[in-house]
């Protein structure tokens, strides 16, 4: 049987109360029990004496019998009176007088040694009646006994009472504690059941509803912890509520942006069964969604080649992914093509699943190839034209007929070389933006025939025409960022070209003016291995012949080029320049080549010294150089150089060139 918390503490505390008064009545029993004993053991002591002294006498003479008034006397049931009856027995307990109802015979405790006390009587309790004998003196100095009995009706009647009175005392205790323990467990129980109600409420989802606080105690402790508890709760069930919600938006965010992402996607299960796929592969492959979904990619025409799958899925086996690795495929047409593919796994309910991401490049390596096609083109061109000038050069050279007309034409074939030089890089340079173009463009034709399809077809799409305004955005603003690269080389060729055919005196910018120059030695410097710094105010400007100082920087360049990293499989040059007091500025060129020699520095600056004669060294760079720093611009130019450590040329020039006719 299923008994309340409250019923079980009722119940207890009826049994401990219960207990407790049995344990109680029970002690009072026996103290009113040695009570009644102690009390009738005295009045049979004040009897014995009383009677000893008062029969001695009589019973020493002989004369007993001479107490029959007296002892009908004591026996005439006066309520003062407890004696029942008195035989006085002598030494062989033959009955020498007696008065009362003697019972027959008297109790054979009397006659026991062992029953005797400490004041020389013998006693025996039987029922109502104390039975008590004791010693008394007769005639002939024999020794008889006193024998006579008490009633003990008063004692018992007076223990019975208290018992009684006890009983009644202890039932109402029992009564007033149940009924007590009843009014407080009442409390308690209330309160319990307001906890209930509020745990079952919280069970059920209400957290903001809170059970009163009263009492202070243990329960009120608990009430607080549970108002805890369901504040904690509240705010848990906030949080996994929000939780799920962002939850549920991200899930819903991940499967637009799955869906409608460009670059077509695809899950599948490592069993190699598709889980989902996106628009955009269905797009580009032909397929329908529900045609690849529960399939496996070898049960669809998808792949050029079966080897080529089983490459694939080797190379993810081994690394646990797929970075970028190109697979020939099969698109929609029918055409062969070529993707780059990424891979990465994830947790889908509880199995490993991998998301694959597909980059078509067919277009862009066709593409490529064009490009590399007329890159091999131009630099076939460049160098017919380079051969072409060389030529033109050595048959300049051979018509010379004397020294001074040798160099006077010599400088001129060194001005038409760095021209030459500077077409080539020109060219050069132009293939990157021309191409870019070029790509941009044949690309924009691809997509405009595939835009036209979509609208003969009536098969266009919102998605699909913001692919197509980005691609068209992206392939104008490439087309026009190269166009602007192109013209702005263009421009800085004509300004070159100008200045050095006409070399005109005007206001120009260092820093432009040497990166114009470098800009014509890109490919060389490139295919040097040689990288290039510049240290040049932005604001430091000249009114000087721009023409010289194009012919200064490509001489020096092309002297680094040709002598300080031939060694060396790569270098650097560094280019710096900052104003001096009287408005004069500095111009150091440096590179960290071979060096040179103090025979070769002693000679750099004479006509017709090179380290390289008959291969293609004139040994008028560093003269022209010369002749324009000291003569044309009215400066000075040193050469600072250590074999292994490089070579520094410093120019000091007036920021105001001096006129010349």
């Amino acid at each position: 049987m299923n008994l309340s918390l409250r019923a079980k503490f009722l119940l207890l505390s009826a049994v401990v109360q219960a207990l407790v008064l049995v344990l109680l009545i029970a002690n009072g029993q026996r103290v009113m029990g040695d009570a009644v004993s102690r009390n009738a053991a005295r009045v049979a002591h004040e009897y014995a004496v009383t009677l000893n002294l008062t029969l001695s006498p009589y019973a020493s003479e002989g004369r007993l019998d001479d107490l029959s008034d007296y002892w009908s006397a004591l026996l005439d049931g006066s309520a003062d009176s407890f004696l029942r009856y008195i035989v006085v027995l002598d030494e062989q307990e033959r009955p020498l007088a007696s008065a009362g109802r003697v019972p027959a015979p008297l109790p054979a405790a009397l006659r026991s040694a062992a029953s005797m006390n400490e004041r020389g009587m013998r006693s025996q309790r039987d029922g109502t009646t104390l039975h008590v004998r004791t010693a008394i003196l007769l005639n002939d100095n024999r020794v008889g006994s006193l024998n006579f009995g008490l009633s003990t009706d008063d004692l018992a009647a007076a223990r019975d009472d208290v018992l009684v009175q006890s009983c009644l005392i202890s039932l109402a205790g029992l009564t007033l504690g149940v009924l007590l323990f009843y009014a407080f467990t009442a409390g308690i129980g209330r309160r319990l059941s307001v906890l209930s109600g509020q745990s079952a409420r919280i069970v059920k989802g209400a957290f903001g509803i809170h059970a009163v606080e009263t009492g202070g105690d243990e329960i009120d402790v608990f009430t607080r912890s549970l108002h805890s508890i369901g504040a904690k709760l509240r705010e848990r069930v906030a949080q996994l509520e929000e939780s799920e919600r962002l939850l549920s938006e991200s899930e819903a965010r991940f499967k637009t942006l799955f869906d409608l992402a460009p670059l077509p996607l695809s899950v599948s299960y490592r069993s190699g069964h598709i889980v989902n796929v996106n628009q955009a592969l269905t797009r580009k492959f032909g397929y329908a969604a529900n045609e690849l979904i529960g399939r496996r990619s070898n049960e669809v025409r998808f792949w050029a080649m079966e080897s080529e799958r089983e490459r694939i899925w080797q190379l993810y086996m081994r690394n646990g992914t797929v970075q970028g690795e190109l697979a020939q495929i099969r698109l929609a047409d029918g055409e062969a093509g070529q993707v780059a593919i990424w891979s990465s796994s994830f947790l889908l309910d509880g199995d490993v699943a991998i998301i694959w991401a597909l980059l078509d490049q067919t277009e862009e390596i066709r593409a490529k190839n064009a490009l590399k096609e007329l890159n091999t083109s131009l630099e076939t061109r460049v160098q017919e034209r380079s051969a072409a000038l060389e030529q033109a050069n050595a048959d300049l050279s051979s018509t010379v007929a004397t020294l001074q007309r040798t160099q006077h034409d010599l400088i001129a074939s060194e001005k038409m070389a760095s021209l030459g030089s500077l077409v080539a890089g020109i060219a050069h340079e132009l293939n990157t933006p021309i191409g870019n173009s070029l790509l941009a463009s044949t690309t924009l034709g691809d997509r405009v025939e595939e835009f036209d399809r979509l609208l003969a077809n009536g098969t266009m799409r919102r998605s699909a025409l913001t692919a197509y305004t980005d691609e068209v955005r992206l392939a104008c603003n490439l087309i026009s960022n190269s166009l602007h690269r192109a013209a702005n080389l263009i421009s800085s060729f004509k300004q070159i070209a100008v200045d050095q055919t006409s070399d005109q005196r005007r206001v120009f910018n260092l820093k432009a003016a040497v990166l114009d120059t470098a800009a014509t030695y890109l490919p060389r410097l490139r295919r040097a291995h040689c990288s290039t710094t510049f240290e040049i105010p932005a604001t430091l400007t000249l009114d000087s012949y721009p023409g010289s100082w194009y012919q200064i920087f490509n001489n020096l360049l092309n002297n680094a080029l040709a002598h300080a990293f031939e060694l060396q499989g790569s270098g650097t040059i560094a280019i710096r320049a900052e104003a001096l007091p009287d408005d004069m500025v500095e111009i150091v060129f440096g590179d960290d080549g071979c060096g040179m020699s103090e025979d070769v520095r002693r000679h750099v600056f004479d006509p017709f010294f090179t380290t390289k004669m008959g291969r293609g060294g004139t040994g008028l760079g560093m003269n022209i150089v010369y002749n324009i720093v000291t003569g044309t611009l009215g400066g000075r130019v040193t050469i600072e150089s250590t074999p292994g450590m490089g070579t520094t040329v410093r120019i000091v020039v007036p920021l105001r060139s001096p006129l010349r006719d």
